[in-house]
């Protein structure tokens, strides 16, 4: 059900079934690392990774309407990509329109499972970068990197899918960043939807 649902609007669109249009970005996140750690080791150990960043409007509706922004961040690690996905939020948990992908927090809204217990991932745009954190459902956030687009590349991000856009597909469930793993009530709804919207695109 889920799939054929994806499948449809994605074949009707001629794009993707949600975030359809986006804006691509290269970037740099420079990790300070984490103490006391997750069990995750790209969270917990400093490094700096280069990274693509691709922001976008979840429904597609055309700026200055509010939609649901997302921030989708691949970085390429020893074992191939890693993807995280994040949307703008009430809270932690509930999706939320807005109109600039710089105001507000962008939440992974599920939590996943980790050595240490269930962790949230976050970021928020902090002084010209974005700041990324993890947090227990009901703890704090615990900033472990920093998010820096690329100078002259990073034009104005907060429209968030009006710029240059390329082919490329974000998926946590096939991607994961190794110790951070998406929980199984979100890949059985995950993994039918990204198919659909992939057969649906063919």
């Amino acid at each position: 059900m889920i799939s054929r649902l994806f499948r449809t609007v994605a074949a009707v669109r001629g794009a993707k079934a949600l975030h359809p249009r986006g804006t691509v970005l290269p970037g740099t996140l420079r990790r300070h690392g984490l103490h006391p750690g997750t069990g995750v080791r790209w969270v917990d150990e400093p490094g700096e990774d280069r990274v693509v960043v691709r922001f976008s409007r979840a429904t597609g509706l055309p700026a200055p309407l509010p939609d649901v922004l997302g921030l989708a961040l691949r970085v390429e690690l020893a074992d191939g990509p890693g993807d995280l996905l994040l949307s703008t939020t009430l809270g932690r948990r509930v999706p939320w329109p807005r109109r600039d992908a710089r105001h507000g927090l962008h939440s992974s809204i599920a939590a996943f499972r980790a050595p240490s217990g269930r962790l949230l991932v976050g970021a928020r745009h902090v002084g010209g970068r974005y700041l990324l954190a993890v947090a227990a459902p009901r703890g704090p956030w615990r900033p472990f990197a920093e998010l820096h687009l690329d100078p002259g590349d990073a034009g104005d991000a907060g429209d968030a899918g009006d710029g240059h856009d390329e082919p490329l597909t974000f998926e946590p469930v096939r991607h994961a960043v190794p110790g951070l793993t998406v929980p199984a009530g979100w890949r059985r709804l995950r993994e039918p939807a990204y198919s659909g919207s992939r057969r649906g695109r063919r």
